[in-house]
């Protein structure tokens, strides 16, 4: 468990990362994603600082009130250059990256853009989002369906929507993606997100990543959608929306240095928690 007092922050010019900081030797940066916090890595965290490693468990921006930049876009190169610059921050010169859901999209985004300081990336529950282009129709109205959040979050009363009955939209959520996940650990995660979104700026920036995905950008994102530069580690859950393995096994090929596909079948959008043990044994063997 993570105390909220034990995170820190760094600021360099406009941008506060804020972020836990624990163990020793090579680093590891993870990333969670939508509807979560960084406490949700807490075990995960634990067992790579025994098995000496640093852990760093920064919030996305936006989760958090002190690292929200007035006017600062969710484009992917945004998000991307997130992840560079906490490095830069921290004085890292690279770093191992972990990312889930939304972490998942700016850790690839970051490989592609400065390949040079990661040394592996773990991505979890979101294939090379290059590959995500259903084969057919029924694909498409599959996928569709599992994701029509994307299409709900650009509606302008959706923060609304989200808050009502105590976030119980978040909890459709948790339900819907990994339907498998009960207990104490699925409870406290939900309950952390409803914590951090009861904070309107918080809920509207986490919602903004989605809105960014259909606004107009005049900046160069191209550069994002190259190989990577760098092995990896795909994480999937097979009840997932995206658990169908066709794009993970197309996100191989991008990985320059090759990438294993580890599958969970039993578990959801959440692999990672869903299956904790099975997850840190992989992980560390990975490194």
């Amino acid at each position: 468990m993570l105390i909220e007092s034990e995170f820190q922050n760094v600021t360099r010019g406009q941008q506060t990362w804020r972020y836990h900081d624990s163990g020793q030797g090579r680093p590891i940066v993870l990333f969670h994603g939508f509807p979560d916090t960084p406490h949700s890595f807490a075990g995960i965290a634990a067992a790579l600082n025994d098995a000496g490693y640093r852990t760093i468990l920064p919030y996305l921006r936006g989760y958090h009130s002190d690292t929200i930049v007035e006017g600062r876009g969710y484009d992917a190169l945004s998000l991307a250059e997130d992840v560079v610059g906490l490095l830069d921050a921290l004085a890292l010169e690279s770093a191992v990256l972990v990312g889930h859901d939304w972490g998942a999209m700016q850790v690839y985004g970051a490989t592609a853009l400065a390949p040079e300081r990661v040394d592996a990336l773990v991505p979890i529950a979101i294939p090379h989002p290059k590959t995500l282009k259903p084969k057919n129709f029924l694909q498409a109205v599959g996928l569709f369906f599992m994701s029509r959040h994307f299409i709900y979050f650009q509606l302008p009363w959706s923060e609304a929507g989200t808050r009502r009955n105590d976030f119980a939209y978040i909890e459709t959520l948790y339900r819907r993606w990994a339907p498998s996940w009960k207990g104490a650990e699925r409870d406290a995660a939900l309950a952390r997100a409803k914590e951090a979104f009861s904070n309107p700026a918080v809920l509207t920036a986490a919602i903004d990543y989605y809105r960014a995905l259909f606004a107009k950008t005049d900046r160069p994102v191209d550069r994002l959608r190259g190989s990577l530069e760098t092995r990896g580690l795909m994480v999937a859950g097979g009840k997932d929306f995206g658990g169908h393995l066709g794009p993970y096994k197309k996100s191989q090929s991008l990985f320059e240095e090759g990438a294993e596909i580890l599958v969970m079948p039993d578990a959801g959008h959440w692999p990672h928690r869903e299956d904790e043990p099975k997850f840190i044994d992989a992980l560390i063997r990975f490194l």
